[in-house]
């Protein structure tokens, strides 16, 4: 049997610190300088937060709570939008409660002001980098510097930054999955473990409580169930009896959905019929949004997709404001490098894993004497099952993306964002693998890639998002 080694790991190492500390800065800057309402769905999310502090009830999604010409004004520079009451950008009002909850004193202490909530949306966000430098390092505790790789590229991602500045509640929504992963890894880790001195009970009721929460938070921190279940599942397959393994995926659906509980029958309550969480009403509420039928009969299936494939990869990149603010050709041809540079190193690696664990099969040591156990030639049986989490969470975001897309047309990166520890892992393991001979560049690649972040997101904050919306 075969483990991952003891490394003890401070919750604060210095390449976390800088990330955490680049990002504050940088997210601050954005949070500060973007005027008012043009991140996408922040006024219906401020509407909510407003509702909420104000009256001290949740609001309930209506009729009447979006208008497509609304919306459109909302897009324009801000010179040129006409004045409208919030009262009218309600299409938010579906969402639940946990992350408007905590925001509400925010909102009360600063009378409503946006920026110090656009603050605490950038706060929580910062709990999502933090979780995934610990999950991540969790997976590779030898090489903390593939976990400041995927960190650096999670945190500072140029649309992403922009979300986390905005005021919306994506920064919860993901900093619970960022949490999750994090409680995933190590419940695989100690399962595993050659002996077990503390039980993994605490850690399994912390994990479905974790999931408990992203249900109370929006419909794509759902995802965070899935994969808890599969760590409980394969943490105890082979390794315990079924009942025990079937009592740990009881305990995980039965406290989350306790915590989940009161919201869906609010739900069932406020909207009849089998409408948990208000999707369906806001889908009769979005009267005059695009939708992908129509799209399909404008288009046909060609142009639907060649459109859909060219907005998301520039929109996951960078396509800023309401995504009207498109980038200059070279930025994308320069994104579109990296993405197929970095997706060809992760298949080398992925490949050299097979053929390394094939040739060394049964082995515990190379011919040097040296262990096989490594994230460049092959990987413990943690590893592996850790990976094969973050594989099952990013095919969750695909799929979650898709089925969105197939009702309207809503071909957004951002959509995406919620496999972004899976992505960054990628393309850590690519890099560092295809540098693994050469120490001392793939320890200092991180910081290569966080100072060209730096420029990068400075530069589009600058000179192009700023001067597009004055």
């Amino acid at each position: 049997m075969t483990h991952i080694p003891v490394v003890r790991t401070r919750m604060f190492e210095w390449p976390l610190i800088a990330i955490l500390a680049v990002y504050f800065v940088l997210g601050g800057l954005f949070a500060v300088l973007i005027p008012p309402w043009q991140v996408p769905d922040e006024p219906a999310h401020y509407n909510y937060v407003r509702q909420l502090a104000q009256t001290g009830a949740y609001p309930v999604l209506q009729m009447g709570d979006y208008n497509q010409d609304l919306i459109s004004n909302q897009i324009a520079p801000p010179d040129a939008r006409p004045i409208i009451s919030l009262d009218a950008v309600q299409y938010e009002d579906h969402q639940p409660p946990l992350f408007y909850t905590l925001a509400a004193p925010v909102f009360l202490l600063f009378h409503g002001a946006l920026i110090p909530l656009r603050l605490f949306s950038l706060l929580i966000g910062g709990f999502m980098v933090l979780f995934s430098y610990l999950a991540v390092r969790a997976i590779f505790p030898t090489h903390p510097q593939i976990a400041a790789f995927a960190t650096a590229f999670v945190a500072l991602l140029p649309q992403h930054l922009y979300m986390m500045s905005g005021f919306d509640n994506d920064s919860l929504a993901e900093a619970l999955i960022a949490l999750t992963v994090l409680l995933c890894v190590l419940y695989i880790n100690r399962s595993h473990a050659p002996d077990l001195p503390r039980s993994s009970v605490p850690l399994l009721l912390l994990l479905s409580v974790v999931v408990g929460l992203a249900f109370l938070t929006k419909v794509t921190a759902y995802l965070a169930l899935p994969i808890a279940l599969f760590a409980v599942f394969i943490s105890g397959y082979r390794r315990q009896p079924l009942g025990q393994t079937i009592k740990a995926l009881a305990v995980v659906i039965l406290v989350s959905g306790a915590i989940g509980l009161p919201w869906w029958i609010h739900g069932l309550q406020v909207y009849g019929g089998t409408d948990l969480l208000g999707l369906q009403r806001h889908n009769l509420v979005v009267a005059g949004q695009p939708t992908t039928a129509e799209w399909i009969a404008l288009y046909g299936w060609g142009g639907l997709l060649s459109r859909m494939g060219q907005f998301t990869f520039q929109s996951f990149w960078g396509q800023f404001g309401w995504m009207s603010i498109v980038l200059d050709r070279r930025f994308y041809l320069l994104f579109l490098a990296v993405t197929v540079i970095s997706t060809g190193l992760y298949l080398a690696w992925w490949l050299h894993g097979l053929s390394a664990s094939r040739r060394l099969k049964g082995k515990t040591t190379t011919s040097t004497g040296a262990s096989i156990y490594s994230p460049f030639l092959v990987l413990t049986r943690e590893q592996t099952l850790a990976l094969d989490m973050l594989a099952l969470l990013a095919l969750g975001a695909l799929l979650g993306f898709i089925w969105y897309n197939l009702q309207f047309v809503q071909h957004q990166g951002r959509y995406l964002y919620s496999g972004l520890i899976p992505i960054g892992t990628a393309l850590a393991l690519g890099w560092h693998f295809i540098f693994s001979r050469r120490v001392r560049i793939e320890q200092w690649l991180w910081a290569g890639l966080l100072v060209a972040f730096i420029a990068l997101d400075a530069h589009l904050l600058f000179r192009v998002i700023l001067p597009a919306m004055r």
